[in-house]
């Protein structure tokens, strides 16, 4: 089998990030805590542990995956473009007061 020379991959997708966290902060969700104030979980120790909340969501995401690559002869580089629609965990998290800002998100495929 003939590999490819792959000469860049760029993803070309986004995250709604502000209207997710708006979504959070105005829409009744299941919070969990934990820290000093929280539930404790084994036999962990917060002594210098601040408490905070936390909350996941989902949301789609599509995009495309552009790919250049060299031909053959390894001197003209083409390209492919592939749509790419998935969902994206998101882990939401904040601190005493303040609103729920993305902490972190995950493919889920």
């Amino acid at each position: 089998m003939k590999s490819i020379p792959i000469t860049t991959v760029e993803t070309n997708t986004s995250l709604a990030e502000s209207l997710i966290e708006e979504h959070i902060n105005n829409m009744h969700h299941a919070e969990k805590d934990f820290g000093k104030k929280g539930p404790m979980s084994g036999d962990v120790l917060w002594e210098n542990f601040e408490s905070f909340s936390w909350c996941c969501e989902h949301s789609p995401v599509k995009g495309t995956i552009e790919i250049n690559y060299l031909d053959d002869s390894n001197t003209h580089v083409k390209h492919i473009s592939i749509p790419v629609e998935t969902d994206f965990g998101v882990v939401c998290t904040k601190e005493r007061e303040k609103d729920y800002k993305i902490t972190w998100s995950y493919s889920l495929s």
